[in-house]
Order: structure tokens, then sequence, then C-alpha cells
């Protein structure tokens, strides 16, 4: 079976160079509610089976470009989020040290940051065990730092693909395996339950 994740447009919302942990926070926001810029996406010729998207608008508004059908929509994919490691009232860093320290913070598991690499493993084994398995192509649009963590889940499953560092916007990355074992138990599980259903009629 073959699983994509594409991330989603780049966002039109420029910044500051340097900024104050507010200022960093105040961006993050806006990042939010801001547009996308829109492209062709290369989707391979693959007929897509089902599609799931984050619940964030950027997320969706990508999906609906590449995928016809309809969505499932799951809060599950959404980014996780960066929050300011550090509080400062006028001391200014590179945009790049809030991002790159953010997630180091993430890592550690730092109090900074609202959720932990812990919950994050758990919210996406959450959702790769809600999934429809049973389909042979599932498309996943979601955020970059997401993908990179759905990625490192997936290659635990057994699937085989690319190794994510930098995540493009609007570029489909694919990851083909074999069905999950927990997929076989739960169809086990269903069939037993059905057996037993039929046996008590």
């Amino acid at each position: 079976m073959r699983i994509g994740l594409l991330r989603h447009f780049k966002v039109d919302c420029p910044h500051k160079k340097m900024m104050t942990s507010k200022e960093f926070r105040e961006w993050s926001e806006k990042y939010e509610h801001s547009g996308i810029i829109k492209k062709h996406v290369e989707m391979y010729g693959i007929q897509w089976d089902i599609c799931y998207s984050s619940d964030i608008p950027r997320a969706v508004a990508t999906a609906k470009e590449v995928y016809s059908g309809n969505i499932r929509v799951d809060k599950l994919l959404r980014e996780v989020d960066n929050a300011p490691f550090i509080h400062t009232e006028r001391l200014r860093l590179p945009f790049e040290v809030w991002h790159i320290c953010g997630r180091l913070a993430w890592y550690f598991k730092s109090k900074s940051q609202p959720e932990s690499i812990i919950g994050t493993r758990k919210r996406i084994r959450a959702f790769l065990r809600s999934i429809d398995w049973s389909q042979e192509n599932i498309l996943i649009v979601c955020h970059g730092f997401m993908m990179f963590n759905i990625c490192l889940e997936l290659f635990r499953l057994g699937f085989h693909g690319t190794k994510l560092r930098r995540v493009k916007n609007g570029f489909l990355y694919q990851y083909v395996g074999m069905r999950p074992a927990f997929f076989e138990k739960m169809k086990k599980k269903e069939k037993d339950c059905s057996t037993k259903e039929n046996a008590v009629q």
C-alpha cells in the first residue's frame, strides 16, 4: 500500500529577521490565519482512495486543490505548536533561533512548549490507528514538523520512503509498505465479534 504526505502550500506571512519573544508569538498567531500561495502539485497520476487533512484552514485549502473527493478533516493532524522557549522584554533574537530552539525545547520536554515529544507521538499513533487501512492509497495533508514525525512513525511500522529533513510546501512525499500488524489484529477482532453476534442470533 502507499501513503502520501503533503505539506500545505506556502503561507503568505513574512517575518522580521530579529524578534522579541512577544513578537515571535504574535507572528505565530498571525501565521495561523494568513492566506496561502497556491502552486501546481505533482501527484504522479496516483488515484488516491481517501484523503485526510489537518483541520487548520491552510491544510484544508491545500487538500481541496489536490483531492476532489470527500476530505476527512482531523484535529489530530494539527501542527505542533512552537512557543517561545524563553520570554524576553527587549532582547531580540533571529527568527531562526526562536524556531529551532522552540523545537529543541519540545524534544527535551521543556515546560515552555504546550506539547512535548511524548504528546506528539501519542497523537500521531492515535491518528494512525484511526484511519482506514483497508484503502490502498492514502493521502495525508498536514504540516511540516508534523510530517517529519509521521514519517518517523511510518518507518517504525515498516514503510519505506524519503527521510525528511527540510519539508517542502506543496510537495508530495510517498511511503510504501505493508499494512501494520495492529490493522490485521483489528480485522480479526471485528470478525470474531461478528461471528459471536451471528451465533447469538
